[in-house]
């Protein structure tokens, strides 16, 4: 998927690829990462709402729980910003809300399937980026990374549970207390998220830095490129390359989106 998006103020240029890992080639598990990506033109134009969800291995049905999950927190705060108009105003609450919300859509679907709602365990990351402020929240491993003023740096850094490869879970009953959330007046103009498919590519485990030799040349082809729209089908072709699958079998989903100034 690629994107361009346009307000009377700045465009959102975006691309984004989830990619099926080798262990689920080799389990015949289809995908179970999920991402969406939209500028909102209902509610707070031009504002840039990125969703990344990463279903669990070991959940039947998490692929359709990590869609679910994206889709409905999408329309969440879509429909909070066409209420309010501000992302600043927000607090954990609201986010709290947006997540029940979802995991809500979650329990109809498993009801839906005759299923339990663990099948469909998802993490989820999210950024909404408006022309006055920004808001970021997560649940569970995968990462949000920020470029501000030559400045690289990670949200949250990726969870882990008690044991190795172990997370926490929109569905896990405790969520509510392993949400991480921050709101920022600041107003950011590139922002990646991905799935820990790529945590050891993009992230610098010894310092807990962004790895910028990965970001930088990314984000620099997003801007400058004159066929950008490709770079989609560039991304995927990496992600699927042999010297990135010898670092993780998992699935891998990245979005990356720059905004524009004209």
């Amino acid at each position: 998927m690629v994107g361009q998006q346009f307000n009377m103020a700045n465009v959102w240029r975006y691309i984004v690829r989830s990619v099926q890992g080798d262990s689920h080639l080799a389990d015949g598990t289809p995908c179970q990462d999920s991402n969406r990506v939209q500028v909102l033109t209902s509610s707070l134009a031009g504002t840039l709402v990125a969703c990344v969800a990463d279903g669990a291995g070991s959940a039947k049905h998490s692929a359709i729980g990590s869609l679910v999950a994206c889709n409905s927190l999408v329309e969440s705060i879509d429909a909070y910003l066409q209420a309010h108009r501000s992302i600043t105003e927000v607090d954990n609450r609201v986010i709290l809300e947006w997540c029940s919300q979802a995991r809500l859509a979650i329990e109809v679907e498993a009801n839906a399937r005759e299923a339990v709602l663990t099948d469909f365990a998802t993490t989820l990351e999210v950024a909404v980026l408006t022309s006055t402020g920004s808001c970021f929240f997560q649940i569970g491993d995968g990462a949000i990374v920020l470029h501000h003023h030559s400045v690289w740096g990670v949200v949250f850094w990726p969870e882990s549970g008690e044991y190795f490869n172990t997370t926490t879970f929109i569905t896990s009953k405790e969520f509510r207390e392993r949400l991480q959330w921050y709101v920022t007046p600041v107003v950011f103009d590139e922002v990646a998220l991905f799935t820990d498919g790529i945590e050891r590519l993009a992230l610098r485990f010894d310092s807990q830095t962004p790895h910028t030799p990965f970001f930088a040349p990314l984000f620099q082809a997003l801007r400058s490129v004159p066929d950008w729209q490709n770079l989609g089908d560039n991304l995927e072709a990496f992600l699927r390359s042999e010297s990135v699958r010898k670092r993780s079998d998992d699935d891998k989903t990245l979005i990356l989106a720059a905004r524009i100034h004209e």
